[in-house]
């Protein structure tokens, strides 16, 4: 039996906005933040750790609600948490005060998210598997007790989504060793957004396949053919904008 003795909360902050990375038309200038949760356990080596992100300025508010929530989490028993989720997703989000404030929006919606994050993260460590390991290897009526459908019966009812599950089951094992074999897209987002030149992107792409040891061509082919193609578009609507 695990319990949560303690929630930490650290308030980390990036300056992006002095080089605008990641900046957009309606974000022009984040400094990309994160509110970070540690939930430590009466077993010193065992602690779970999430996140919620924004954007800078009202990271340390997210802060603040998190530990708005420490009573909802000290003392949390992780076996009550790994029999019904579900549950700790309804008690997490139902504290009669806090719900005033939330939990389906706005601040105490980001802080209930890194939260929930960190107990996934536990429980995760506690089975010794990454969390993506964890849900996969869960039976359809495991990952059915995970969900909250109080927002889905109008739709689809329990029986039917055990249904979905269970036919999709079926072929799991074939889909984890695909994925294991191919790989899964780490990161995937239309091409131009960041802003950065084609030379930029160029270099944290290889910057990138190098910090992963990439061996495989095909793949840093790819992601070559990808910047390639990139480059040459831009090239098209720059003539094309010229001629207009």
């Amino acid at each position: 039996m695990t319990k949560i003795t303690q929630l930490e909360v650290l308030d980390i902050r990036f300056p992006t906005s002095t080089l605008l990375d990641g900046s957009d038309a309606m974000n022009p200038d984040p400094d990309y933040s994160a509110a970070y949760v540690i939930l430590h356990t009466d077993a010193p080596s065992l602690a779970g750790h999430g996140l919620t992100f924004t954007i800078g300025r009202g990271n340390e508010i997210c802060c603040k609600s998190i530990e708005a929530m420490r009573h909802l989490v000290i003392g949390l028993d992780m076996d009550s948490v790994k029999a019904s989720p579900a549950d700790m997703w309804r008690k997490l989000t139902g504290d009669s005060q806090l719900r005033w404030i939330g939990p389906d929006k706005g601040a105490m919606h980001l802080a209930t998210g890194a939260v929930v994050n960190a107990l996934w993260d536990l429980w995760a460590k506690m089975e010794g598997k990454p969390v993506w390991k964890l849900v996969a290897d869960m039976s359809p009526e495991q990952l059915l007790d995970c969900i909250d459908l109080r927002y889905l019966t109008d739709t689809i009812g329990r029986d039917e989504a055990l249904q979905l599950l269970r036919d999709r089951a079926q072929a799991k094992s074939e889909r984890e060793a695909l994925l294991q074999t191919e790989g899964y897209p780490c990161y995937t987002t239309s091409a131009g957004w960041l802003g950065y030149s084609d030379d930029k992107l160029a270099h944290l792409c290889q910057e990138a396949i190098d910090q992963a040891s990439i061996t495989s061509s095909s793949k840093s082919d790819v992601i070559w053919k990808t910047i390639n193609a990139v480059s040459a578009l831009r090239g098209t609507l720059s003539v094309h904008n010229a001629s207009l």
